[in-house]
C-alpha cells in the first residue's frame, strides 16, 4: 500500500493507532504500512507457568518513566495553563511516545511478544496490566501487538496544568480512542459518525485558532473527510458500477442538513454537484477534485485504527 504524505510533518513507523507528536504527524502501523495479517511465531502461553523476561525489562523500563512523568508535573506547575505549559507538555509526550515506540519495536522483536493475542490469555493481562499501571495500553492491530498511548491517563496526570484548548483536544482524542475507526483498512464507524467527527474537528478548529498543536486538530479533520470522501481499500464509497453509494449519499445528505455552514459542508456540496454532473466519475475526475481541495484519496492506504 502506498504511504500517504503526512500533513504537516513526516510519520514514524510503530505497529498500530495513529500517533501525533509534537511537529510530527505519524501513524504507526497506520497509514502508510501493509495491510497484511502476519501469523504470530509462536502463540502466547495461556497460563504464566513460564518466565517472560521482557515482561520484567518493561516493568523497570516504565518504573524509570514515572519519575519523568512526576519531573514534569512539578515543572508544569510553575506555568500552569499558558503555551509554555503546553509546549513542555507537548515535549513530555513526544518522550512519552518514543516509549511506547521503543516497546512496541521490543515486542515485535520478542517471540513471545510476536504471540501474543487479542483473546485473553496469560502474557497479554499480565502485559496489559503493566502497561496500564504506568500510564500506556497494550492495543492491537491485524493480529500483532503494539503499546499505545492512554489519553485518559494524560488527561488525569495533566489536565489541571494545560490550557483549555489542549484539555478539549485531549477530551475528543480521548473520546475517538476508545472506538475503533479502522482494521484492516474497513470503517469500524458509521459514515454519518465520520461527518460528526468532522464537524467536531472543525468546531474546534474554529474556537481555538491560535491553537499550539493546531496541524495535530488539523490532521485529525482532514484524514476524516477524506476517509468521508473517499473511503477505504474496504469499505468503498462507490458502488462495483461506479456510481456513489447511496448510504454514503443519504449521510453526505445528512451533513449539509445538520453542519451547513462549515468549511467540509462547503467541499462535500461541491463533490455532490461534481457527482450530479458526472455520476459514475473516473479516478483521475476524483483526483482532480481532490487536489483542488487540497485532499488526498485514502485508497491505497492503511488508516489510523483509533
Amino acid at each position: 500500500m502506498k504511504e500517504h504524505s503526512a500533513r504537516p510533518n513526516k510519520r514514524l513507523k510503530l505497529a498500530g493507532a495513529c500517533v501525533l507528536k509534537e511537529a510530527v504527524v505519524s501513524c504507526p502501523g497506520g497509514r502508510g504500512t501493509s495491510s497484511t495479517t502476519l501469523a504470530p511465531a509462536v502463540p502466547a502461553p495461556t497460563a504464566l507457568g513460564s518466565h517472560w523476561p521482557l515482561l520484567d525489562t518493561i516493568r523497570r523500563r516504565l518504573g524509570a518513566f514515572d519519575t519523568q512523568v512526576t519531573n514534569t508535573q512539578h515543572e508544569l506547575r510553575t506555568r500552569s495553563a499558558t503555551a509554555g505549559g503546553d509546549s513542555l507538555f507537548l515535549k513530555f509526550r513526544n518522550s512519552y511516545m518514543a516509549v511506547a515506540e521503543s516497546l512496541t519495536e521490543r515486542l515485535g522483536d520478542d517471540t513471545t511478544g510476536q504471540g501474543l493475542s487479542i483473546s485473553r490469555d496469560g502474557w497479554s493481562d499480565s502485559l496489559r496490566s503493566v502497561l496500564q499501571r504506568h500510564g500506556f495500553d497494550l492495543n492491537f492491530s491485524e493480529g500483532s501487538a503494539f503499546v499505545d498511548e492512554d489519553v485518559a491517563y494524560l488527561l488525569v496526570a495533566f489536565e489541571p496544568l494545560l490550557t483549555p484548548a489542549m484539555r478539549e483536544y485531549l477530551s475528543i482524542r480521548n473520546v475517538e480512542q476508545h472506538v475503533r475507526f479502522s482494521e484492516d483498512a474497513a470503517l469500524q464507524i458509521s459514515w454519518d459518525a465520520v461527518g460528526d467527527r468532522i464537524a467536531t474537528w472543525e468546531a474546534f478548529l474554529h474556537k481555538y485558532p491560535t491553537f499550539s498543536w493546531r496541524h495535530a486538530a488539523q490532521y485529525w479533520r482532514t484524514m476524516y473527510l477524506e476517509t468521508y470522501l473517499t473511503g477505504m481499500d474496504n469499505t468503498r464509497t462507490f458502488t462495483d458500477n461506479g456510481t456513489l453509494e447511496q448510504e454514503v449519499r443519504k449521510s453526505y445528505q445528512h451533513f449539509l442538513r445538520t453542519n451547513a455552514a462549515t468549511p467540509a459542508a462547503a467541499v462535500i456540496r461541491d463533490y455532490l454537484a461534481l457527482l450530479e454532473a458526472n455520476p459514475a466519475p473516473s479516478d483521475s475526475t476524483i483526483k482532480r477534485f481532490l487536489r483542488e481541495h487540497e485532499l488526498q484519496s485514502m485508497l491505497g492506504v492503511q488508516p489510523p485504527v483509533n
